[in-house]
């Protein structure tokens, strides 16, 4: 009954044109790129929980163009099925939301889609831009690295919300956890109420090819808990990092003034007691890494990459109180205790990884 009426009400605004309130339409303007020989667009459109998808109109593409408008309520997610130009229906679709009072501009291209428009729609482009070059150009340890990164400076943005929560980017409860209030209670309410963590669809992060005809394709992909578990250890190491970091800088800004030398021995007895739980949340991370059952070969590539962080971490910081006893002229007995306790992880990670390697190989 739901699906007749929510068609019919469709129909009687397109036939009588009395989609009275302007600011809750949304179009679609459609651009086909050359080679494409698409003629003509299904419109389809989901009732607000998603059980249900009705046809609500079908374009065709004039001069490689074609257009579409409709008046909705509440945003939704539709798609755009192509027609050939034999009549056949095309098997996959383009899907996003159909956000009232937005306007959506949809390129297609050879097996794939740009989407730009108002505001909503741009910040889904960037979001969906970003993710395609990290995938592209990165390995998968770093790509969830940089998405992860990306979210929180735009978790403010309902486009980039809408685009990782749709293709379950990140973890749902990772989403929800971070995205603001003014987010989470907006025009998009209905879709965040209507989680159901229990029975959520989950689509793992895309999976690295192969290097070569002769290896083990990856069969590895992480679920959605064992995501959730190297976040929030990711996050405690992050943490401690820019702690460490900042204490640098401090010492550097203090090095200008010479009367402070307190003020320097306080941060590199910062340096020393952020290093002992630096070294704390690695031994955790890689703890809970090893409890995952990863291939040899996905495992050999991903702590290669994980010590190789760890120690060029540690030789950055080597190198800075290098520079402060260039500038100081001497080291304090803090700066000492310091400089000894990254040499000393630093000879553990170098013996850890030649272990831990080995054991894989």
């Amino acid at each position: 009954m739901k699906s007749t009426i929510l068609t019919i009400m469709f129909v009687l605004a397109a036939i009588t044109g009395q989609a009275q309130n302007t600011v809750n339409n949304f179009k679609i303007d459609v651009k086909v790129t050359q080679g494409i020989e698409d003629s003509g667009y299904l419109v389809h459109l989901f009732n607000s929980n998603q059980s249900e998808r009705n046809q609500i109109g079908r374009i065709t593409v004039q001069d490689k163009r074609t257009s579409f408008e409709t008046h909705i309520d509440e945003p939704l997610v539709g798609d755009l099925t192509a027609i050939f130009p034999d009549g056949s229906i095309c098997s996959a679709c383009v899907r996003f939301p159909f956000v009232p009072g937005e306007y959506a501009e949809v390129k297609v291209k050879n097996g794939t889609f740009e989407l730009s428009g108002t505001t909503f729609y741009k910040q889904w482009a960037d979001a969906d831009e970003l993710e395609e070059n990290a995938h592209k150009y990165y390995k998968q340890w770093e790509t969830d690295s940089i998405i992860l990164n990306y979210f929180k400076k735009h978790a403010d943005e309902e486009g980039c919300v809408m685009r990782y929560w749709q293709y379950s980017i990140l973890p749902r409860p990772t989403i929800l956890s971070m995205i603001p209030e003014s987010v989470k209670n907006g025009r998009f309410k209905h879709f965040f109420d209507g989680y159901q963590p229990a029975t959520a669809e989950y689509v793992p992060a895309k999976k690295v090819s192969a290097p070569c005809e002769s290896c083990e394709a990856p069969d590895f992909t992480p679920t959605p808990m064992q995501r959730m578990q190297i976040e929030q250890k990711g996050r405690a190491i992050e943490f401690d990092m820019d702690m460490i970091k900042h204490s640098f800088e401090s010492i550097a800004e203090e090095l200008d003034d010479m009367k402070y030398q307190f003020k320097m021995d306080m941060d590199f007895d910062q340096i020393t007691m952020r290093n002992k739980d630096l070294d704390k949340h690695y031994q955790e991370l890689l703890k809970t890494l090893k409890s995952f059952k990863i291939p040899s070969n996905e495992a050999t590539k991903l702590y290669e990459n994980i010590y190789s962080e760890i120690l060029k971490f540690y030789s950055e910081q080597n190198k800075n109180i290098s520079d402060f006893y260039k500038e100081y002229g001497s080291y304090t007995k803090q700066a000492q205790k310091a400089q000894k306790s990254v040499n000393k992880l630093t000879e553990k990670y170098i013996k850890e990884m030649r272990k831990t390697l080995a054991k894989i190989k």
